[in-house]
């Protein structure tokens, strides 16, 4: 949640200020909407990498529970 932060504090001081546009907007608009969907990807991917061994053994909505499937 580090980088996320710093990306959206850091691209608003830095580009507050500038006139230039992307698409229409300006640049500081696109650089903090781009950062919604960057931060979602840096989550996701910190789930894959660091949690998701923590979440093998749980069971799927709808499925059977565990021991009626081994029998």
């Amino acid at each position: 949640m580090v980088i996320p932060f710093v990306a959206v504090v850091g691209g608003v001081a830095v580009l507050g200020r500038s006139e230039l546009l992307v698409a229409g907007i300006p640049i500081v608009y696109f650089w903090v909407f781009l950062w919604f969907v960057l931060t979602t990807l840096c989550l996701a991917a910190s789930w894959y990498l660091f949690d998701h061994k923590d979440f093998e053994d749980e069971e799927e909505p709808g499925e059977k529970p565990r021991a009626e499937r081994e029998v």
